[in-house]
């Protein structure tokens, strides 16, 4: 089965995830450790189950499509839950994306329009 997840970037980060694949990074998500206050760092990619916007407070210009081959379940241990109350929300590492996803461009902020048919005469 194939799972269809969504990344949002920078366009310039789109395109090198496009082209040489997904990075590892670290996040905080304001998440802290129950025992020691800690801010708890994730590392990874993040994904969400639909495409997300600045209103869900995720900022840039481009968004990422991944088709993983792996089932919903497969992903439970990466889940974040809760952290949205209206999305699901994964950090994955890059080599699983790598290694079972393809990763496309879905779209751009229409502000930067020139960008989309920059890359679709790229194809």
């Amino acid at each position: 089965m194939t799972l269809v997840v969504y990344h949002r970037t920078t366009i310039a980060d789109a395109r090198r995830a496009v082209e040489k694949g997904f990075q590892d990074a670290d996040w905080d998500f304001g998440l802290r450790d129950a025992q020691t206050g800690e801010d708890v760092l994730v590392t990874g990619v993040w994904l969400s189950d639909r495409p997300l916007s600045e209103n869900d407070g995720v900022s840039g210009d481009a968004q990422l499509e991944v088709s993983l081959d792996v089932e919903v379940a497969d992903l439970a241990s990466y889940e974040l839950e809760g952290m949205m109350w209206n999305a699901r929300v994964w950090v994955v590492s890059a080599s699983l994306i790598k290694e079972r996803g393809k990763v496309r461009i879905h779209g751009v902020d229409p502000g930067t329009s020139w960008f989309h048919k920059a890359w679709s005469e790229d194809d």
